[in-house]
Parts: structure tokens; sequence; C-alpha cells
């Protein structure tokens, strides 16, 4: 009986893994977040003005502080989500520019692959480079170079990247 996957079977079972991770992580809300969202603000809120005492009503300095607390708090759960959207779509505009490019990566088991990045995709918010039929991470990309379109072999322009510095801009 044959118990080892192979590296395509082991991106898809993790793959499976992590989205139905991320899905159950979005159903469940845990009890002790650690942090306070905008909900919980209102309700501490709400309580407190139910609870305060008639002959000593909240005086309006404290009232505008905490509502201006609870805006903070808004723009900067706005603010974060925004970011994650960002990073999103800077992840798949800084892929789009690896398609026909040769990459370099590893795997989980420092194991060294490379090919040709045919295309990429979306799954589940992640962006993925599709090389010979298999989904890879950017992040897992260590090395990229130019494809030789001719003979589809490797161009190497390692020297021109690490020479950079002896161009003389002056003359531009």
């Amino acid at each position: 009986m044959n118990v080892l996957m192979s590296s395509q079977e082991l991106n898809q079972v993790n793959y499976k893994v992590d989205a139905f991770n991320k899905e159950l992580k979005e159903k469940q809300k845990v009890v002790s977040k650690g942090t306070l969202e905008e909900a919980d603000f209102m309700k501490l809120l709400i309580t407190q003005l139910k609870t305060q005492d008639p002959t000593k009503p909240m005086e309006d300095r404290e009232f505008i502080t905490q509502m201006a607390q609870f805006t903070s708090l808004k723009q900067m759960n706005q603010l974060g989500e925004s970011m994650k959207n960002l990073v999103k779509e800077f992840s798949f505009t800084r892929s789009l520019g690896l398609v026909n490019k040769m990459v370099l990566w590893e795997d989980d088991f420092n194991n060294t692959f490379s090919g040709v990045v045919e295309s990429i995709k979306v799954k589940a918010g992640e962006t993925f480079l599709v090389v010979d039929g298999k989904e890879i991470s950017p992040n897992k990309v260590i090395e990229v170079r130019e494809k030789n379109s001719a003979d589809n072999s490797i161009t190497d322009n390692s020297s021109v990247f690490n020479n950079i510095e002896e161009i003389d801009f002056k003359r531009f």
C-alpha cells in the first residue's frame, strides 16, 4: 500500500484544508476574540446608557468622546479591510508579470521545481500561478527568469540585474 502523495496531490490537499479552515473561521464567531468590534462597542455603550444613574446622567463630553472612539474603531476596521483587499489585488497584479516566465519554486519539503507560468488563477481570494498544470503560490517562488521563445530555454539575466549600479545615469 502506497501512502506517499505526489507534490500535486499534497498541494491539492493543502489547498482544500486551507479553504475549509478559512470558511470555518468566517462562519464561526469565537467568544474570546481578543479585540472589540463595532457591535461589541455599541452594546457596551447602550448598556452604559441603560444602566446609568438618572440623577447623574452621562456628561456630554463623555458621550462625545465615546462616539468619537466608536467612529475611529469603525474607520480602523474599514481601513484594515481595504488593506487586505489591496494586498490581494497587489498579489494578483504582481503575478500577471510572471505569465510566460520561467519560475523556480520550493515546496514545503524544500524540493526545488521549475516551469513556465501558463496562467493565473484566483481561488477563495488567493492568487495562484499555474505551472505545468499545478497551482503554485507566488510566495513559494524563489527565482524568475526570462523564457527564450526560440528553444524554450532559460535566459539568464542575472548579470544584468547584478551589474545595474555600473550604468551611468548621468547621460540620460
